[in-house]
């Protein structure tokens, strides 16, 4: 038995959700208003005898003990399960701790270094650097409040200065804030550039952004990504804005430092920044459970951009069939939606001259499935027949993730319209761009099964069988993750095998995965790893993936289909109000839809 199955065995579910919810456990499914969605209905249900629970109604979501935890105490899964082991009583495995204490080093290195580029920029050697923030309004006050600072370009150094405070070179380099050149020495990351320190959510410094002042290029450098910082699973500011994003339930992101410092300072408190790219799933993943509303305020020109359009696209699947459908609330009760600043500013400038602007401008920020249709129409033609295969090809399977028929049926009339064609056309076409994808993936024209290949995916002995296999194959082959990271993290039954599925969508590569889980999970990952595969080319292995997602997401709706049967027998026998029933015959329809269009794809 796992440490993750030992600990849920420890903890009594009914107790620990009675703890923050009013539970009525009058009958064998205890029931209450759901905890993580307003509502006057009750639609949570907790299911004792297998130690999980569900919300029917807008959340659409459950689990176990460990992510209600998670999910009530907006943890990551280490701090919920750290949580969960605390309160049974359990101790970790201390290769756990002994991990977070190798990592201190780097954090001290960094904070060491934030005192002295702020030494640096208070000297004489900073009048430049002064010079060039009071231009943007920031004071020295604020400057030391939002831990600005001076990376100097003469002849004291940062690693001198490291070397002197007995800080070790290893810790220096692997924080990312020395490099070592070809003679042995060592030479500072940033020179010559105004400093921006960035924490993480916790507040510890995990890396530095790096603004050039005399014009050279790049414009930014950032620290190279370490064991502590990733500036795609970063938002900077995020802990300032925390609490300002949990009371208000909305999440700002720009791209910019100087956008969220401007914007903290004239109290828009709710602004972070990706940072210079296009925002990715991992740091919309970082506000869900914080906000209902991430508003992604984009440059007037960012729709002409590839990166920003292929990055929403992929937002977007990656968060696809969780929580409440509707125009944009795809994100597991996170809606995301696109402010665009048209006046060309960026969003420094228009909170400087016009806080009125900006606040317009997020308050009509339009649905992001909106938005991407108007930018797909602007970047094919959708007058010309190809043009209009283009679009929707692209934009058909997005609007089929839309679980409510009302809202689908509302964006394909929107697309039909703005195609010039009928809703039927639409679908035929989609239809048949499908089912040329489908036969391209399970075998190309003129690609032969290989000798010994098998020509169906293998069947599987067990269950978890079915969820080892598809984490075997994606650990095996870097080629098959984008036809397995749509798949919901839900559909798990097995808590260490939904924990590891879960590190790994949030990781790049298998070293990656490695460095950034618990050794329980590390364990496990050996022993998928260490599974043999027999032999089989691409198509053979992407038929396989496939068959496994699919057979998940099954057995997933199957169980939903249960336990809604279940809940609304007992709602018969409890003589519950009427609401009630239909907030649970509500979701089977949904779930009853769902298995038949899972159905309908194998034709």
């Amino acid at each position: 038995m796992s440490q993750i199955d030992e600990i849920k065995r420890a903890l009594d579910i009914v107790q620990v959700v009675s703890e923050t919810v009013d539970l009525d456990t009058r009958s064998r499914t205890p029931k209450a208003n759901c905890p993580f969605h307003a509502e006057r209905t009750p639609s949570f249900v907790v299911f004792p005898e297998s130690g999980t629970w569900r919300c029917f109604g807008a959340c659409a979501v459950g689990g176990d003990v460990i992510s209600f935890i998670q999910k009530r105490d907006d943890l990551d899964f280490r701090g919920a399960l750290q949580a969960a082991a605390q309160r049974a009583g359990i101790e970790l495995d201390s290769r756990a701790r002994e991990k977070q204490e190798s990592l201190s080093p780097l954090i001290s290195a960094n904070e060491i270094a934030l005192g002295y580029f702020w030494t640096q920029l208070r000297a004489s050697s900073g009048e430049d650097a002064r010079a060039y923030l009071e231009g943007r309004g920031i004071d020295t006050d604020m400057a030391r409040r939002r831990d600005l600072g001076l990376a100097p370009n003469g002849m004291d150094t940062l690693a001198g200065h490291l070397k002197n405070t007995g800080t070790a070179g290893s810790a220096a380099a692997g924080a990312g804030l020395v490099v070592q050149t070809s003679d042995g020495g060592w030479r500072d990351m940033f020179k010559g550039r105004l400093t921006i320190a960035i924490r993480d959510i916790e507040g510890r410094v995990v890396g530095f952004g790096g603004r050039s002042l005399d014009g050279s290029e790049p414009k930014y450098l950032n620290t190279a990504r370490t064991e502590i910082f990733d500036k795609s699973r970063l938002l900077y500011g995020l802990h300032w804005a925390a609490n300002a994003i949990r009371s208000s339930r909305q999440a700002i992101v720009v791209e910019g430092y100087m956008d969220v410092i401007t914007a903290q300072e004239a109290g828009f408190e709710n602004v972070v920044a990706s940072m210079g790219t296009a925002i990715t799933a991992e740091q919309v993943g970082l506000l869900t459970g914080m906000a209902d509303t991430v508003v992604l305020a984009l440059d007037s020109d960012a729709a002409g951009q590839e990166a920003t359009l292929n990055s929403l696209e992929t937002v977007w699947g990656a968060f696809a069939g969780r929580g409440e459908t509707g125009a944009g609330r795809r994100t597991g009760s996170v809606e995301i939606k696109i402010a665009r600043l048209d006046s060309g500013k960026d969003p420094d400038e228009v909170i400087r001259n016009s806080p009125n602007e900006w606040q317009e401008a997020i308050d009509g920020a339009a649905p992001l499935l909106e938005w991407l249709i108007a930018a797909y129409t602007r970047r094919f033609d959708p007058d010309s027949p190809e043009g209009k295969s283009q679009i929707t090809e692209a934009l058909f399977p997005l609007i089929a993730a839309v679980g409510n028929p009302y809202e689908q049926d509302r964006y394909l009339t929107t697309l039909a319209e703005t195609l010039s064609v009928s809703i039927e056309q639409l679908r035929a076409s989609a239809s048949q761009l499908r089912a040329t994808h489908r036969r391209a993936v399970r075998r190309p024209a003129g690609l032969q099964a290989a000798p010994d290949m098998p020509d169906t995916v293998p069947d599987y002995a067990t269950e978890t069988a079915i969820e080892e296999r598809l984490l075997g194959l994606v650990f095996a082959h870097e080629d098959l993750r984008e036809y397995a990271t749509d798949l919901d993290d839900g559909v798990f039954e097995d808590a260490t095998n939904r924990s590891l599925f879960t590190a790994w969508k949030a990781s790049t590569a298998l070293d990656e995965l490695r460095s950034a889980i618990s050794p329980d999970l590390e364990q496990r990952l050996d022993q998928i790893s260490g599974k043999s595969l027999p032999p089989a080319d691409q198509p053979t292995r992407v038929a396989d993936v496939s068959e496994c997602v699919r057979r998940l997401l099954e057995r997933h709706l199957r169980l939903l289909k249960s336990q809604e049967e279940r809940v609304l027998k007992e709602l018969g026998a409890d003589d519950e109000p009427d609401d009630a029933r239909s907030l649970i015959e509500d979701s089977a329809l949904e779930t009853n839809e769902r298995l038949r269009q899972l159905f309908a794809g194998q034709r």
